[in-house]
């Protein structure tokens, strides 16, 4: 497939008055922990094209509500006796100013057609992506705000591509940097510029959107004083005991750190004087992870009553009280364990993205616009068994295992953790993930809406894609499975968010893909056919 750049231009907000006192706001500490993510982003494809200059105006006026995204993204000027919002590798947004960026927005022309691009029936058991590079659908030429950790001034931290095809179809593709949003965040835009849209093509008034930028409140739910000279011992007490990887960047040069991750092994020239007394944590550890090797991408497709089978499996072998989800992510992680072809007792962690949000002591609401995720390491091991049938009991405990460790995250260690990462030397020194042989990065983008990102009347999504580098241990949980015939059971599936279905996109290395694939407990509650 090749996609031919027709224009870029930025975007602004149609209240942009350029100010010679732009407003500037200091980001949360776990936005600046969170630059070196990979961008939240996403693309849509509809069967029929829209129109490209209605959805370019009401881009803008959405844009209204959300100003800070078409601004200067950068860091916060160091100064080591101020507050803690200048500590260094704190962030933050300048907006209002004729020097803002903007939103890059790019038109663009697919030489294929997107029936190419998308699942054709989900009737099938898994879809394999790997011919589509999916990260195409947004164009690279301008690179995002502090792409290096260095350069940002004039560039955007928000894209918008917008790519036709020759039969038709029509591809919204969007991508921000990390530290302005998660994934709940971008859907909040998206439905909300989705909203705005179908008012002017309805001729209607545009709705009134209320997201809540205010990276304040991350920081003001940290436990103690957060500006004292020195943490508190006791609240590190406390965060310690939370179940976070903690790898140490400044400890990870060595002859298996990818060149890309080279320039985060070294302590910044700001804190040269002290580096002498700065006590290194553990490394990333690279040497388990090819960063090299050739990667596959499969989108597994679960009906609403495989499903639900998998969960009355899990949940009959454990007394915790366990989720669907759990069980789904257990269930595929016993059996991604068989496919790395693991020994006995070998740790393995699923390294699971949690919602902070839900998890202050003084809960923040879905429409909060930020990047406030906690990434919680799940810890197991191989069992003695490789056989899937004799793995009903490991699947449980892996399914108590996510539950039991999220639910560590409330807001007392919560607070703890954020007063712990506010005393971090550097905002982008830790890294609470890995991916490899050992770990597995979860993520879901189930309840967030992906599916009612509809701009037109009639114009449904056909499939909405999030775009994710090609890397060896990344799971995506999504709504939207094998059509089936519901859960059985007496179970009322309807009322589930599981009810049409669940799809996992995984990305592996080749090798282990090809093992998983072949792996015969994976479909072992499928329907027969």
């Amino acid at each position: 497939m090749a996609i031919t750049v027709q224009s870029r231009s930025r975007v602004f907000p149609d209240s942009h008055v350029p100010s010679s006192q732009p407003k500037v706001e200091p980001l949360s500490i776990i936005d600046a922990i969170v630059l070196h993510f990979a961008k939240s982003a996403c693309v849509w494809f509809y069967d029929v094209s829209q129109d490209t200059d209605r959805l370019m105006s009401s881009l803008r006026k959405t844009l209204n509500a959300y100003p800070q995204w078409a601004g200067q993204l950068r860091f916060a000027e160091y100064d080591p006796d101020a507050g803690h919002i200048y500590r260094l590798g704190r962030m933050e947004i300048s907006h209002g100013s004729d020097s803002d960026p903007g939103v890059e927005c790019i038109l663009a022309e697919a030489d294929s057609p997107m029936a190419s691009m998308v699942p054709a029936d989900k009737t099938e058991k898994h879809w394999d992506p790997t011919h589509v590079n999916y990260e195409e659908f947004l164009d690279m030429e301008t690179e995002y705000a502090l792409h290096d950790s260095k350069e940002c001034q004039g560039l955007p931290s928000m894209k918008v591509q917008f790519t036709t095809f020759r039969d038709g179809g029509i591809a919204i593709a969007v991508g921000i940097v990390h530290s302005l949003a998660d994934a709940a965040a971008l859907l909040t835009f998206m439905k909300d510029w989705a909203a705005t849209n179908l008012a002017l093509s309805s001729s209607k008034s545009v709705p009134k959107l209320q997201p809540l930028f205010d990276p304040s409140l991350i920081d003001a739910a940290a436990a103690g004083n957060i500006d004292a000279k020195r943490p508190d011992p006791y609240i590190l007490e406390v965060a310690a005991r939370l179940p976070v990887h903690r790898f140490d960047h400044w400890a990870s040069a060595g002859p298996s750190t990818p060149e890309w991750a080279l320039s985060l092994t070294k302590i910044p020239p700001e804190l040269a004087s002290q580096s002498h007394d700065i006590k290194l944590g553990r490394p990333v550890p690279y040497h388990t992870w090819d960063a090299t090797a050739p990667c596959s991408h499969t989108t597994f497709f679960f009906s609403a009553a495989e499903t639900h089978a998998i969960y009355l499996h899990a949940a009959a072998h454990t007394q915790t009280r366990i989720s669907h989800q759990d069980a789904l992510l257990a269930h595929l992680w016993a059996a991604l364990i068989r496919a790395r072809g693991l020994k006995e007792g070998d740790e393995h962690f699923l390294d699971v993205s949690i919602d902070g949000r839900r998890r202050l002591q003084k809960p923040l609401p879905p429409s909060f616009i930020g990047s406030p995720i906690l990434n919680a390491g799940v810890r197991t091991e191989a069992a003695a068994t490789a056989s899937p049938a004799g793995s009903a009991k490991d699947v449980a405990d892996k399914a108590a295992a996510i539950r039991n460790t999220i639910a560590e995250f409330d807001g007392e260690a919560v607070a703890a953790l954020l007063h712990e990462m506010c005393f971090e030397l550097s905002g982008q020194r830790r890294w609470n993930c890995c991916l490899g042989d050992y770990h597995t990065i979860v993520t879901s983008w189930v309840g967030i809406g992906v599916g009612e990102v509809v701009f037109e009347e009639g114009k449904k999504v056909r499939w909405a894609e999030p775009l994710i580098p090609s890397c060896d241990g990344v799971v995506i949980v999504g709504e939207g499975g094998v059509e089936g015939d519901g859960a059985k059971e007496g179970h009322d599936a309807k009322k589930e968010w599981w009810s049409k279905g669940v799809n996992l996109s995984v990305y592996l290395r080749s090798d282990v893909m090809r093992r998983l694939m072949e792996d015969e407990g994976i479909r072992a509650f499928a329907e027969k056919e």
